[in-house]
């Protein structure tokens, strides 16, 4: 199913843009400068120039309301499209928002992936980035119900996930004081996902950004 998208925000510089998001388009956001985002960028690498930090997936119900889906915290849920791309919380820095597209090959998984991903409403975020420990972090989510609709099978694939800086090797001082602050040891070398790597994934074809 498709809608035409009309976003009309005065507050931001730019013209009324149309484009028809599909279900199962995700949302790929870069957001602003903070500490867990920043730790976040140092150790992530995205497509072309961005650095994204979150990531959720369209949903499009039967009365053409446009939502995301998304596990942030404090758990995962449904959020209305404005409220997603423009979040009150961060009026004066908005997050930039880019569109991925599933290739053609996985479009079939898109029905059975929102199905898995409305039983999921309601789980707790999962602040260890662990996988399978019914807690879920926003690109881990994704790729779940993805994989839960390919019959089990990986979509996009996992990384080795890294919490040390590109430039010294070792482990941020920003991830140190998320982990010691939540008494969990650093998931350095762990099975996981993030944004980054879903966005430059094959899996994907980025078709738009607001």
């Amino acid at each position: 199913m498709e809608i035409l998208l009309t976003i009309i925000c005065c507050l931001l510089p730019i013209d009324t843009a149309e484009f028809r998001l599909q279900n199962g388009d995700l949302i790929f956001q870069e957001a602003c400068p903070s500490n867990l985002e920043n730790s976040i960028k140092a150790v992530t690498t995205s497509i072309d120039d961005y650095q994204f930090t979150h990531v959720g997936i369209v949903y499009i119900d039967e009365n053409e309301t446009v939502f995301v889906l998304e596990a942030t915290r404090p758990q995962v849920k449904l959020t209305p499209l404005n409220e997603y791309l423009y979040p009150e919380k961060y009026k004066d820095c908005y997050p930039k928002s880019v569109v991925g597209r599933l290739k053609a090959a996985y479009q079939p998984l898109i029905a059975d992936a929102l199905r898995e991903g409305m039983l999921l409403i309601g789980k707790a975020y999962d602040y260890g980035f662990v996988l399978d420990n019914d807690k879920y972090y926003c690109s881990e989510l994704v790729y779940d119900i993805l994989k839960k609709a390919n019959d089990g099978k990986d979509v996009f694939p996992l990384n080795t996930m890294t919490f040390k800086s590109k430039e010294t090797g070792e482990i941020t001082q920003g991830w140190k004081d998320y982990f010691d602050y939540l008494n969990l040891s650093v998931p350095e070398g762990e099975p996981g996902i993030n944004p980054g790597a879903m966005s430059r994934s094959e899996v994907v074809d980025i078709v738009y950004s607001f």
